[in-house]
Parts: C-alpha cells; structure tokens; sequence
C-alpha cells in the first residue's frame, strides 16, 4: 500500500500541512474575569473539574503564520484539573478559517467552530467581537491604562479529543491531550481596562456565565510555535 505524506484526508490534496506552525506576529486581547464555579463546571467536558473561579475571554489576529493561512479567533478558557494535572481548558472556540478549524479539531481536539470575528486596534484601544448564528456571543472593548492585576496561568491547555462512532451511537477516539506552545515571543504587552457582554445563544451558550466581573484586562503581541502535544489519557 502506498505511504501517504500526509495523514488527513483527502491525501491528495490535504486542508492544511504538517507540524508546526510558526505564528510569527498575532495580535491578543485576554480579558480575565470572576465568574461562579458552578456554573464554569457545567462548560468544562466531564472530565474535568474547574480548580479557580478567574476565567479568561479572548479575541485574536494572526498577522503573519508559518503553516496557515491568517486567521482570526476568539475563545473562552477555564481553568482545571484531571486527576493530578493542573491547566486549562479551551472550552469554546472560534475561527474564520477552515483550514484553522480542521486543524484544531483534528489534531488537538480543540472544540473550534467557524464565527464571524472582528478585531480592530485604534491607538490604546481595541474593540471587536464574535458572532455565529445571529448572536454577538463575544463583545469585548479594552483601553490601555497600566492597571496591574495578577494575571493566572492558563496553560497547559487540556483538552477531550473526542470522535463520534461510525458504526453505532457513543465514541472512536475518546482521549485527554496535553498541549503547549514553544519559543514563545513577547513584542508588547499592555494592561488595560476592559468590557465583556455576550448575547444569549442556545447553540454556544457562554453567555449562561452570567454578570461576571472583570479583574483585568491585557493587550498582547507576541509569536509562539504549535507543535504536537501528549496524550495523557485514553478513555
């Protein structure tokens, strides 16, 4: 049988390449807020369990990529644990781009979905949001103001890699990852003030956290490679 270069389908005209990719220059809003507990368990996959109430909102530009094409993005990331492991886990996700998409999902089991997304920078101040189905679930404003907060750390990401079954109802692949970034680059970085709303969605439903209270806000620059990650479980 013939060895493909790639591993995804179709083989002969792959939707993106292989490992790595190079973000070169990407443009980050991060705003970090309080939320209740309880109510970020019920965004997290079962599997993991939230280890602090500080949760991170973010809306991205990839200015310059070794791998793919540019892209936009924007998320939710909440802190947790399996078994002994401390992280974070991307718990929704949104790009404009298929081939951004298919990677995330394929290789990493990130939970991405294509979102109408816009970033745009006038000065010390940024505004953009992210859209699907009809709903804003993401409207974020930042001012840069210097104010320092304690900002948590949400890495490594731990995410579900999980399939559905071809034959029948349940899963094919049901796996916990480990994934980090590599020679990772600071350019600027700011702190800010910001804020966060969210229209109700039945479909992506971040806006089920509520009234949550921001506690800091950043405006980052930077570069960083995505590489393989691990697995630490198979379930």
């Amino acid at each position: 049988m013939k060895k493909y270069e790639y591993s995804i389908l179709p083989e002969y005209a792959p939707l993106y390449p292989k490992l790595p990719y190079r973000y070169e220059e990407y443009e980050k809003v991060s705003v970090y807020c309080r939320g209740d507990k309880e109510k970020m368990q019920r965004l997290l996959p079962k599997e993991f369990t939230v280890t602090d109430d500080v949760f991170e909102v973010f809306l991205l530009r990839n200015n310059k990529i070794e791998g793919l094409d540019n892209y936009n993005e924007g998320g939710l990331i909440i802190p947790c644990s399996y078994k002994d492991i401390n992280g974070a886990c991307m718990s929704f996700e949104y790009v404009d781009t298929d081939d951004a998409l298919c990677a995330g999902r394929e290789i990493w089991g990130y939970p991405k979905k294509i979102g109408e997304i816009e970033f745009n920078v006038d000065g010390g101040k940024v505004s953009g949001s992210v859209s699907r189905k009809g709903k804003k679930i993401i409207d974020v404003t930042f001012e840069e103001t210097g104010e320092a907060f304690e900002q948590p750390n949400l890495f490594p990401r731990l995410q579900v890699k999980r399939f559905p079954h071809v034959e029948h109802e349940g899963t094919h692949l049901n796996t916990i990852l480990k994934n980090e970034f590599y020679d990772a680059v600071t350019k600027k970085q700011v702190t800010g003030k910001a804020t966060l709303n969210w229209e109700e969605s039945l479909d992506d439903p971040l806006a089920s956290l509520g009234d949550v209270e921001v506690v800091g806000a950043i405006y980052f620059v930077g570069g960083y490679t995505l590489s393989y990650g691990k697995v630490i479980d198979e379930l």
